[in-house]
């Protein structure tokens, strides 16, 4: 039998009577359901704390990938004649230029016996997330 999507009630108005085959339409349960306005609240509110954890550390990172290519970059340009003290101060300048401050006492300079200059930059930067909650981030990076 086919269903129709008219009411009794607009049927009787229409003829006057019930019409044979006519259906009540009355919402039935389908067995579908939507989100919920909890449900929307808790996905907004991870959706803003992960933009929120990638504003904090993704700035971070790209210091540290910067880093990474000025030491490297710096440990290939010493030659063998150049001072530490030379490299550490080219260095500082480079780093400088990038705006990125890296205490001197977690630069490392260092010369094995055929001249080759290791540089090695290790340190800490701490990210407060919320309220008393931190993320501590270690980073090393190696130039020779």
């Amino acid at each position: 039998m086919r269903k129709s999507i008219v009411d009794d009630q607009f049927m009787k108005k229409i003829f006057g009577q019930r019409v044979q085959g006519a259906r009540s339409v009355t919402p039935q349960h389908s067995g579908e359901a939507g989100i919920s306005l909890i449900g929307v609240i808790f996905w907004l509110l991870i959706l803003v704390l992960t933009v929120a954890f990638v504003v904090k550390v993704m700035p971070l990172y790209y210091d540290y990938w910067s880093l990474k290519n000025i030491v490297s970059h710096q440990a290939r340009q010493s030659g063998p004649g150049v001072s530490s003290s030379q490299i550490r101060h080219d260095l500082n300048d480079r780093l400088r230029v990038a705006m990125i401050n890296i205490p001197q006492k977690d630069i490392r300079i260092e010369r094995n016996g055929t001249g080759q200059t290791l540089i090695t930059v290790s340190y800490d930067k701490i990210v407060p997330l919320i309220a008393n909650i931190s993320l501590l981030l270690h980073f090393k990076a190696i130039g020779h």
